[in-house]
């Protein structure tokens, strides 16, 4: 049995709609045949374990201890990593593509509950280049829909990105030309391999993405919508 997560309970205020992001124009069918989790409480919040989906995808929740931002951990550390059961199997294609090259993916965070979200938001002092406000522009994160990811190495060893995880600084943007061109090279193989699975990235941030059809999964999911198996 999992633990309570020490995240206090926020009200309905920010229990929100994901609306925010670009509009996907593109030809992007529903995935057929999506995978149901086996814990009943998962699945009734239209959640799913990633390794139930694909035990190849290395986790490495980042928030399960402190982070740049919010410099105590938001999450007990075994806390989940869930996702909407579409956008895991999206995940699923992107990990079988970098797979070509030698990494597999790694994630840093996936759902994230709507309190969760408060904290970083206060954390960064308001800064919504980063940090979705959760009062009017819920994170997709809290919708289950987006994730933050890097690439292994296939025994599961890190390799080197243009920045760490929650990092503040011109070199986290997903357009930005790192000098050196192995890192380069690998910031390009995850961009690719997210972006053929059904992913768009964030500006500001090279490592989160947002499933394509996020408009789908219009509603953030409460901690308490889970609460009772962590």
């Amino acid at each position: 049995m999992r633990r309570a997560l020490p995240i206090a309970l926020i009200g309905s205020a920010i229990i929100a709609a994901c609306s925010s992001g670009p509009r996907w124009e593109g030809r992007d069918p529903v995935l057929s045949a999506l995978p149901k989790s086996s814990n009943p409480a998962f699945a009734k919040a239209d959640l799913i374990e990633i390794q139930e989906v694909d035990a190849t995808i290395s986790i490495d929740l980042r928030y399960t201890r402190g982070s740049t931002i919010a410099r105590r951990p938001l999450y007990q550390p075994d806390m989940p990593a869930l996702l909407r059961p579409e956008t895991a199997v999206r995940l699923r294609k992107a990990n079988d593509y970098v797979k070509q090259f030698g990494y597999r993916i790694q994630v840093w965070d996936a759902y994230r509950p709507p309190a969760a979200q408060l904290i970083l938001w206060e954390a960064s002092g308001h800064d919504d280049r980063f940090v979705a406000n959760p009062f009017s522009k819920p994170s997709q994160h809290s919708c289950g829909t987006a994730v933050d990811v890097t690439l292994v190495t296939k025994s599961g060893q890190p390799v080197e990105m243009p920045t760490d995880f929650d990092s503040f600084t011109p070199q986290a943007a997903a357009a930005y030309e790192h000098p050196d061109p192995g890192i380069l090279k690998r910031k390009h193989i995850l961009q690719q391999a997210m972006n053929q699975a059904g992913f768009f990235p964030l500006p500001n941030e090279w490592w989160h993405f947002t499933d394509r059809r996020f408009r789908a999964y219009p509603n953030t999911i409460p901690l308490s919508a889970i609460k009772s198996v962590l």
